[in-house]
């Protein structure tokens, strides 16, 4: 999977997103940051990333991916 790949499939979901990637193959660590994130919890916010890779991570496609969430700063 590309990193551009990894952007599109984020930003579908959530259009604000600013997405950095790093990592080759099918190892990445990713960054988001959006608006979606504001008052929630941490362990929520990377759910909602893991719930767009999860069949890519199913299917092998993707094999590990690292992800780091914030909402925006005031």
């Amino acid at each position: 999977m590309s990193p551009e790949k990894i952007r599109e499939l984020i930003k579908a979901e959530l259009p604000d997103a600013q997405v950095t990637t790093s990592g080759e193959d099918c190892n990445f660590t990713i960054e988001v940051t959006s608006e979606a994130f504001i008052g929630k919890p941490p362990i929520q916010c990377h759910r909602m990333i893991n719930d767009i890779f999860k069949p890519y991570l199913e299917s092998g496609e993707l094999h590990a991916l690292s992800i780091k969430t914030k909402a925006p700063e005031a």
